[in-house]
């Protein structure tokens, strides 16, 4: 497995905060598609070859993530010029549930554990308060 793809937290499975708990999972799911060699299999391929160029898998996971959001918009009545439909709730929910998967592996591959997204969370938000205070 990807050196990468430790979520660095201790203890037993389910034990601790929830961010951990997804992340296990996510690390769960990726051994068992790195396992998956008789299947073909997209997210073992992207990991089998040598990056062609340096952030190669952020890039793809990103690219992904991008295309999850976009099936998201897609579940709303974004088109003003067309008759508006019921909101399928489940299916917006599927889809955020997708994004979430891409983000915590994104977030693996750029070496965010729980407690560091955190931490730089908590930086990124003080930054955003401050510039809010300053008439951002």
């Amino acid at each position: 497995m990807n050196e990468k793809n430790s979520s660095g937290s201790s203890g037993s499975k389910h034990e601790g905060d929830k961010l951990d708990i997804l992340f296990d999972k996510q690390n769960e799911l990726f051994k068992k598609q790195m396992e998956n060699s008789a299947a073909v299999n997209k997210m073992n391929n992207l990991y089998e070859i040598e990056e062609p160029f340096d952030g190669y898998r952020i890039f793809m996971l990103s690219t992904a993530l991008l295309h999850e959001v976009v099936e998201l918009q897609r579940e709303t009545n974004w088109k003003w010029w067309k008759k508006e439909t019921k909101t399928d709730i489940d299916k917006v929910q599927g889809e955020i549930i997708d994004m979430w998967h891409f983000m915590i592996q994104v977030s693996i591959e750029a070496g965010l554990d729980p407690k560091k997204l955190i931490e730089k969370y908590m930086e990124k938000n003080r930054e955003n308060l401050a510039r809010q205070e300053r008439g951002y």
